[in-house]
């Protein structure tokens, strides 16, 4: 009858194998923590116009895969806040605030607005843009 011993010489490689694998993927999964940013914007709306972090530009630019979150607010009568490729609608009252986070998945520029049918916010250029570049 034979002894047969597997050769032991294979079992550092297995475990330095192993251990690579494992230290490659908490890289890879360091390196797209790293690469999601959270961003915040203070979106307010008054009759006719956005105003986005306290400027003029009625922008949000952002990078894919950011997460943003926009803290809604309304000066003057009920508005609210339309960004149909991304499917979010969010309805404001006057003195009040709302609270509402998303991923920036797609690429490209699209329009929000404010669908508030009864003043036609819409229509005298209550629009504004998301912007969300490639990384």
């Amino acid at each position: 009858m034979v002894n047969y011993r597997p050769s032991t010489a294979r079992g550092p490689f297995r475990v330095q194998a192993i251990l690579g694998a494992a230290l490659l993927l908490c890289v890879a999964a360091g390196v797209g923590v790293v690469a999601q940013t959270k961003r915040d914007f203070n979106v307010s709306a008054k009759k006719f116009r956005f105003t986005v972090s306290g400027t003029d530009a009625q922008e949000i630019r952002v990078s894919q895969d950011d997460l943003v979150r926009i803290t809604l607010s309304s000066e003057d009568i009920p508005h609210s806040f339309t960004l149909p490729d991304y499917r979010i609608q969010k309805r404001v009252e006057p003195g009040r605030e709302v609270i509402f986070e998303f991923r920036a998945e797609k690429v490209g520029r699209f329009e929000f607005y404010c669908s508030m049918t009864s003043d036609g916010c819409r229509e005298r250029g209550m629009v504004g843009a998301l912007i969300v570049v490639a990384r």
